[in-house]
């Protein structure tokens, strides 16, 4: 079978996070949108950041009302050794575009939350029963056209990826980011697409990531630097074809507060590390788009400014189709401040109706790229 990627999440380290609590005698279930659809299905497990074995018991992946059990290598049930992953076998399954994708892991020892990403899954309300009798809470699927609240996407973990085979995809986009592309513009721009494009639209950001630099110590979940991890999170993708780069905003936020003021980048120095990316991925063969730094935070430091905008004016004239994202969301009487109709409630990050906004942008920036 020819495989290819229809949903992804970039795995990261969430050992020592106390935020969610470990499982043990009960079932996740993710619901994610396919961007492509197929005939067979199936789906890549990781446990990457993991210090021991994780035990599925065993689980199940549907669509719409029809849900099927899943086996490993011919085995209802696999352990997974720390820091690696494994798939499912395939199973036929007809998967359409815009379809949600139901996975269920029933976890039975105590097994902590370490490899995830993502804002929301389910828990089993009810521990001992088989997947397929589990009684979960209300799941939400999609996300909504306007909104003044965050948009939270599926994810979780475990779940790195879902594949499909049985159509041939026009394209499969890598979106390498961090936390505004976290929060779903790459899964609003696939639905964007007309129906028939046949293109992938695949979710590789990480909220608090940088480009040149790895996590700081204290925030091991913000993950590694899009340089250590394009190799793994864009390349590794089954069937990509093209990348986007939306990085840098927190290269230019973080330093100062959350990291050592030594790595804040000069303009320069951020332009080679998209220089350095925009390389590897040409060197692999993949077509390349880029999305320029949407406004920091106020109290970041006005003299951050000239470096977020010297690297969009490169952006600009690279070369490259680029989606402006700066444009999209800046206040028209203050450029350097994201727009308040747009703005989640950090003066960072954009609600609902922004991050729509941003998947248009892109949505067109795409239709040019392929064109």
């Amino acid at each position: 079978m020819r495989w290819q990627a229809t949903w992804t999440q970039a795995m990261t380290d969430f050992r020592g996070d106390d935020e969610e609590p470990p499982f043990a005698d009960v079932a996740v279930r993710m619901t994610v949108p396919a961007s492509i659809g197929g005939s067979h299905v199936r789906a890549e497990l990781s446990n990457r950041f993991g210090d021991e074995p994780v035990l599925i018991g065993h689980g199940a992946i549907g669509v719409g009302d029809q849900s099927l059990d899943i086996t490993f290598d011919g085995q209802r049930s696999v352990e997974i050794p720390a820091g690696e992953s494994w798939w499912t076998d395939p199973v036929e399954l007809t998967v359409g575009r815009s379809d949600h994708v139901v996975v269920d892991l029933y976890l039975p020892e105590p097994t902590p939350y370490a490899t995830a990403n993502g804002f929301r899954f389910q828990r089993a309300t009810a521990p001992g029963d088989v997947v397929g009798s589990r009684q979960f809470p209300a799941a939400e699927t999609g996300l909504a056209a306007e909104g003044t609240g965050w948009s939270l996407p599926s994810g979780g973990p475990f779940l790195r990826a879902v594949e499909v085979a049985g159509t041939e995809a026009a394209a499969v986009i890598v979106c390498l980011g961090a936390s505004i592309t976290t929060m779903g513009w790459p899964q609003l721009a696939a639905a964007m697409l007309p129906a028939d494009a046949r293109i992938a639209v695949l979710n590789r950001g990480i909220p608090g990531n940088r480009l040149r630099h790895d996590a700081p110590p204290a925030h091991p979940p913000w993950g590694r630097s899009g340089l250590s991890r394009f190799d793994e999170d864009v390349l590794g993708t089954t069937g990509v074809t093209h990348v986007v780069l939306a990085h840098a905003g927190n290269d230019i936020g973080l330093p100062g507060e959350h990291a050592p003021i030594g790595e804040l980048p000069t303009a320069a120095q951020q332009i080679d590390a998209y220089r350095q990316l925009i390389d590897r991925a040409t060197a692999a063969g993949l077509g390349v788009a880029l999305a320029t730094i949407t406004p920091i935070a106020p109290g970041q430091g006005d003299d951050r400014e000239p470096i977020r905008t010297a690297v969009n004016d490169w952006i600009r004239a690279s070369g490259h189709e680029f989606a402006d994202f700066d444009a999209v969301l800046r206040s028209a009487a203050v450029p350097s401040r994201m727009a308040a109709e747009y703005d989640a409630g950090d003066h960072q990050h954009p609600n609902v109706t922004g991050e729509n906004l941003l998947a248009r942008a892109m949505s067109e920036t795409i239709t040019r790229l392929l064109r």
